[in-house]
């Protein structure tokens, strides 16, 4: 039964549940203040019913008490009059001997029978009399002419008229301010859940037209507003996103394509005339292992860039800034020997919060590109200093440099200033992008300073911690 109420529970609309909430806890929160006035309210009246009886039997038994001489029988026999005065509405007074013989009486209503019970203490009790309610008092006479009892009951019909009364009241009142609270919690939930169907109506809206669409903003500052801005925001990125996925798509078929067409020329040359000539078989098979060696580097690059965009940085990684230094340039120089690499370095130098392997592999790149660009000049100075929290990279040539209407461009994917140079070189434009990439994971930061025929200095900064 339970499984049966959560799954239908579960099934409900969201404001079709905000409204069975608020009503349920308007009429918790009413039912245990009613219950508690009524309870409060009860004993109240019940608590006045009997401080009346015992004030009215208090009086009654001083009447006697200041008779002159000691109280008799006949005094309480011709105390009728006094007996009837002091008599209520619903109430019977009685005063009877320790026989229970009845001497006189006094009733204000319709009373059960009651057998006397003669009382040797001064007694007050709640009692059930053939299904009605009443109090009893009693209280006992001693003189040395009479021994008995005053007896006084009190129905409690007005008490059960006036509690019955209130019990309608809370019912009725309760009712209407459950159905008023249900009726302002629909209204309520529509406005509250306004800004959620838009933003389900704006889901929809891009799924069936694209990343264009977003959520009108609104006015009131509220945690709705936010969470609209935040998927705004997040429509933002995931269209920006989606943008450069589809440049890089594109961009990745173009320089695919190139190496690609020209291996297809050079192997329908060899199948139609290449079998016979072995100048033509030797021009295309170099050729073909040249646009396959590229075409390699291109794939590898393109992998090596997927990585670089989630690399599992670790927190403990720490990388020996000179030990990378002084490894690295002394396998360049042997792969470059006509290159002179001027390394400058500050001591001391802690080590930085990267990987050995990402920093060896950033510096490589950047290495590799002023060779590529550094024809006359064949000097590259590489340094390292610590300044605060920071370590600063700075590797520089005097090559060929970039105009300044290029440098915003080259962290891109497959940009390159020159392409036909760059192609040339074996560039596949992908090299400082993933520098930046992997810099980035690691909260750093890279620039470029360059000017066309001057040189270029590209500079990074990586965190000690």
């Amino acid at each position: 039964m339970k499984k049966k109420i959560g799954y239908f529970l579960k099934r409900l609309p969201w404001q079709t549940k905000l409204v069975l909430s608020s009503s349920t806890a308007i009429f918790l929160t009413f039912f245990l203040f009613s219950l508690l006035e009524y309870h409060t309210v009860s004993k109240w009246m019940l608590n006045r019913e009997e401080i009346a009886i015992n004030r009215t039997i208090t009086d009654i038994a001083a009447f006697y008490k200041v008779k002159p001489g000691p109280l008799s029988q006949q005094d309480i026999e011709n105390s009728e009059v006094f007996i009837r005065k002091m008599n209520d509405k619903d109430q019977l007074i009685r005063v009877y001997n320790q026989k229970g013989e009845l001497l006189v009486s006094d009733k204000n209503g319709d009373f059960s029978v009651l057998e006397p019970t003669p009382a040797k203490n001064r007694t007050t009790e709640r009692v059930s009399i053939e299904g009605n309610e009443a109090i009893v008092a009693r209280y006992p006479l001693m003189s040395q002419k009479f021994k008995g009892t005053l007896e006084i009951v009190r129905q409690l019909n007005n008490y059960h008229k006036m509690m019955s009364n209130l019990f309608w009241v809370m019912t009725i009142f309760g009712s209407a301010a459950i159905l008023f609270s249900a009726i302002s919690g629909f209204f309520l939930s529509k406005q509250l859940l306004r800004p959620v169907r838009d933003l389900a109506r704006a889901m929809k809206r891009i799924k069936e037209n694209g990343f264009q669409g977003r959520v009108e903003l609104y006015v009131h500052k509220d945690e709705l507003t936010d969470l609209t801005n935040v998927f705004n925001e997040m429509m933002d990125e995931i269209e920006k996103s989606f943008m450069k996925q589809k440049q890089f798509v594109e961009d990745a078929s173009h320089e695919l394509r190139t190496p690609v067409s020209i291996l297809e020329g050079h192997l329908s040359l060899l199948n139609r005339w290449g079998k016979k000539d072995p100048a033509i078989l030797d021009e295309s098979l170099d050729a073909s292992l040249q646009e396959l060696s590229r075409l390699k580097k291109l794939i590898n690059d393109l992998l090596l860039l997927t990585r670089a965009e989630n690399p599992r940085v670790k927190s403990g990684d720490k990388a020996d800034i000179p030990a990378v230094l002084q490894h690295l340039i002394k396998n360049i120089e042997i792969v470059h020997p006509e290159y002179q690499f001027k390394l400058e370095i500050e001591q001391p130098i802690p080590k930085a919060a990267i990987a050995e392997q990402h920093l060896e592999q950033i510096l490589i790149i950047l290495i590799d590109n002023s060779i590529k660009y550094s024809q006359e000049n064949k000097t590259i100075w590489i340094s390292a200093c610590k300044r605060g929290r920071e370590i600063f990279l700075s590797v520089t040539d005097k090559g060929i440099g970039i105009s300044s209407e290029h440098i915003p461009e080259v962290f891109n994917r497959f940009y390159r200033v020159d392409k036909a140079r760059g192609r040339e070189n074996g560039g596949t434009g992908l090299g400082l992008s993933i520098a930046k990439r992997l810099i980035m994971k690691y909260n750093g930061s890279i620039s470029i300073e360059s000017k066309e025929g001057v040189g270029t200095k590209v500079s990074m900064i990586l965190p000690i911690n």
